[in-house]
């Protein structure tokens, strides 16, 4: 599945119409179109980050870099408790930091390596 397809897939389950999604993110209908069939792959990160919010899906779902197409928090207490997380383990704002400017390639592969070592293989 494609970015595309997966945001026009989000959009549709929040019952959203294009216009609505757009207005939603700040960027004209037409933009959604074009996100959804193609006509713009590489979106800036600050528009997957808005698309993703609107939706409620991860960001990493919407650019196919995860299956998982739960939520990002359920709730504001959650959004909270991740944010309060974040604000007090220096190292998880470090590895934040860092993945800034990564490629979809280093992401991927940080993501496989944290994930052998969260399950010790």
């Amino acid at each position: 599945m494609t970015t595309g397809e997966r945001i026009k897939q989000a959009r549709l389950a929040a019952g959203l119409t294009q216009k609505e999604l757009a207005a939603k993110v700040g960027v004209k209908f037409s933009a959604i179109h074009k996100y959804e069939t193609g006509m713009v792959v590489n979106l800036k990160r600050e528009t997957i980050a808005a698309l993703a919010e609107a939706l409620n899906v991860r960001p990493s779902w919407l650019m196919c870099m995860d299956e998982e197409g739960k939520p990002l928090v359920n709730n504001d207490e959650e959004l909270t408790e991740m944010l309060e997380e974040l604000r007090d383990r220096s190292d998880l704002r470090m590895l934040f930091s860092l993945t800034k400017n990564a490629t979809k390639e280093d992401i991927q592969k940080t993501i496989q390596i944290i994930q052998m070592f969260r399950d010790g293989s």
